[in-house]
């Protein structure tokens, strides 16, 4: 039973994870702030934030763009060797900021997190689309589209939390009944045996009585 409700918390998360990737339309020729999706915990000093591009495929090869050292009061933004366009780190927010975008500039980004020892990494994707135009209603259609993936997705999660406690209650109340049904055989048992005693006993009294009698 607990090896099946973690599968399903598991699965649960995957889903919800990969439904809330960021989706970000932009138009080419002007700049995308690209959020970045990891998830930081209060409290934990990440030592650096990266950003990589991630190649689609199967493969995922990671692209590294720009990264900074958090645990350095001064930490400079530093881009990786080979990325030619420009790009910018915002520090206050982490986010990435793409000028002058192209279609070429379309794919996943990622924010990568680096935890000190004792803690987890943080990691997050962020979808970037660059279309040569687009009108303010696809814009509008876009934004509500991702509200109603939340809104599924949150009824989602519901039901399979409901579906997880209706199991859980169904098997407590069975391994409930069983336990009560293991305890009342040995009762039930005892009290046929008295009673077939008993049976036994008043039959030969009366067998004794009538060969008095006779």
């Amino acid at each position: 039973m607990n090896y099946f409700s973690e599968f399903i918390v598991c699965l649960v998360t995957f889903a919800v994870a990969e439904c809330l990737k960021h989706d970000i339309s932009a138009i080419t020729g002007e700049d995308a702030v690209l959020p970045c999706a990891a998830k930081s915990k209060d409290g934990v000093q990440y030592r650096s934030v990266i950003w990589y591009k991630v190649a689609e495929g199967p493969s995922r090869t990671l692209t590294g763009l720009v990264m900074k050292r958090l645990t350095e009061n001064n930490g400079k933004v530093e881009k990786y060797k080979g990325v030619e366009r420009e790009v910018e780190l915002l520090e206050s927010t982490k986010s990435l900021i793409l000028s002058n975008v192209t279609a070429e500039d379309s794919g996943i980004y990622s924010c990568f997190m680096s935890a000190p020892l004792g803690h987890q990494n943080q990691e997050g994707e962020v979808v970037l689309n660059v279309n040569e135009f687009i009108t303010a209603e696809e814009m509008e259609y876009n934004k509500s589209d991702n509200h109603n993936t939340l809104y599924v997705m949150a009824f989602a999660v519901l039901g399979v939390a409901l579906l997880m406690f209706c199991i859980s209650y169904v098997f407590t109340r069975d391994m409930f009944t069983t336990g009560l049904f293991k305890k009342c055989i040995p009762k039930q048992q005892e009290a046929l045996e008295r009673l077939f005693a008993s049976r036994q006993e008043l039959d030969c009294h009366q067998a004794c009585g009538l060969q008095d009698f006779t």
